[in-house]
């Protein structure tokens, strides 16, 4: 049985975009790929940044509806700083907090 994840990048509400993984998709495998992308830039620069956002696009939102997903990954770019929300399996809250906090909980 696979393990089925999506991460949503959001400018507060609005979905900008999405990264869904069909296998393999524990978040101790998506986690420190996440952390490295995200302290490589800012909120702002990837709002700048509209290649980017086309890139990453709403492809990643088609697949498993959020509900029956093993994780959903939620990062807010719409404040200063990173507001990363992380979801398990029928929408039961594991985490909500800054990038650093993500990375203390998540990388070993």
């Amino acid at each position: 049985m696979s393990t089925r994840s999506r991460i949503k990048f959001m400018n507060g509400k609005k979905v900008l975009g999405a990264v869904y993984f069909s296998i393999d998709g524990h978040v101790w495998g998506f986690a420190p790929k996440l952390i490295a992308a995200l302290k490589a830039t800012t909120p702002q620069d990837i709002l700048k940044n509209k290649k980017l956002i086309q890139l990453i696009g709403e492809g990643g939102l088609h697949g498993e509806d959020d509900d029956f997903l093993d994780y959903l990954c939620e990062v807010d770019i719409s404040q200063n700083d990173y507001v990363i929300t992380l979801y398990e399996y029928k929408n039961i809250l594991d985490f909500q907090g800054s990038l650093e906090k993500f990375a203390e909980k998540y990388i070993k």
